[in-house]
């Protein structure tokens, strides 16, 4: 998981069996918080970044693998079921909030190259020049520190373990001649681009949670682990428009009209929304969107996009 300040807590290490995870996600959103919930398992992590109530991101890794959006939301719930955990929320200021977007999504720049073989001063001045938003981050196996960049310039240093944002560059720079130190530097988008995507307003919070529930609670028969024959029977026609039109709508957040025109197309190709009952003809159809939606726009963030499909589909045939 991404290394994110642990400045300003809200709350720290709340056993996650206490409450009700959607909830709490909620509720943020509702009250306008800006900074990070984070959740910490065996070998699992999840983090969810907020900035004014909204949603920007949410990333889980699991095993060396990291998953996003729905996707990700969708395995924090199945986690915190399985095996409790800890939660922690952290507040930050919106600037902080889109440098934590950067550290847990953003493209790397310089990812993990030692600090000596790098053009620190030029790397710094293209950063200046460029009015990149992101974060510089000097470690070492023991050590790390980060320099906070928006429009180019800093706004604050961060070390591990410190309670607070720090206004001196010392400690980075003590980190960064450190023998052996390795230098990552990763960016995103500005605030306003990044506040027009909301996970939030994407995710039915409440029915992932209870189809969580059903799936690692509830006793389950061979029938009913069997094959898709068996949701067949149990999954009306209605919920099957219902699921269309959500996987459109979910298309058209990404690619506009044109990707509510993918869906439909790739529906109706192979016989209507029934082909979403049958594994194989979910993993065709979910491949030929993707395609589509590369060759519509190949900059998109296509990869979330079929996640949040997946978690939807899972979501609905669940219940």
């Amino acid at each position: 998981m991404r290394f994110l300040p642990k400045a300003n807590p809200l709350y720290e290490k709340i056993a996650a069996a206490k409450i009700v995870i959607p909830d709490v996600l909620e509720k943020l959103g509702a009250g306008g918080f800006t900074g990070y919930i984070s959740y910490v398992a065996p070998e699992f992590e999840f983090c969810g970044i907020f900035a004014k109530g909204k949603m920007l991101c949410a990333v889980s890794s699991s095993n060396g693998r990291d998953k996003t959006g729905f996707e990700a939301i969708a395995l924090l719930f199945d986690t915190v079921i399985l095996v409790g955990g800890e939660i922690n929320v952290y507040r930050m200021t919106a600037d902080l909030a889109v440098c934590a977007h950067a550290l847990s999504l953003g493209p790397r720049l310089i990812n993990g190259e030692e600090v000596r073989q790098v053009d620190i001063k030029g790397v710094l001045a293209r950063l200046k020049n460029q009015g990149t938003n992101g974060v510089v981050r000097f470690y070492t196996p023991e050590r790390s520190a980060m320099i906070f960049y928006k429009d180019g310039l800093p706004i604050g240093f961060y070390r591990d373990g410190a309670s607070t944002i720090e206004s001196s560059p010392d400690e980075s720079r003590e980190i960064a001649a450190l023998p052996g130190a390795r230098v990552e530097i990763c960016s995103t988008r500005t605030l306003e681009e990044l506040m027009q995507y909301n996970l939030l307003q994407m995710v039915n919070l409440q029915k992932l949670w209870e189809s969580a529930r059903l799936r690692n609670t509830a006793p389950r028969s061979k029938a009913e682990t069997a094959a898709d024959a068996s949701v067949s029977a149990a999954c009306s026609d209605q919920k099957l428009l219902e699921l269309v039109d959500d996987l459109a709508e979910v298309a058209s957040a990404y690619l506009s009209r044109e990707g509510r025109s993918i869906v439909e197309k790739r529906i109706k190709e192979r016989g209507g929304p029934s082909q979403l009952l049958d594994e194989a003809s979910r993993t065709l159809f979910l491949a030929r969107v993707e395609a589509d939606a590369m060759d519509t726009d190949e900059h998109a963030r296509i990869g979330e996009m079929i996640d949040l499909m997946k978690s939807e589909i899972a979501a609905r045939l669940a219940v």
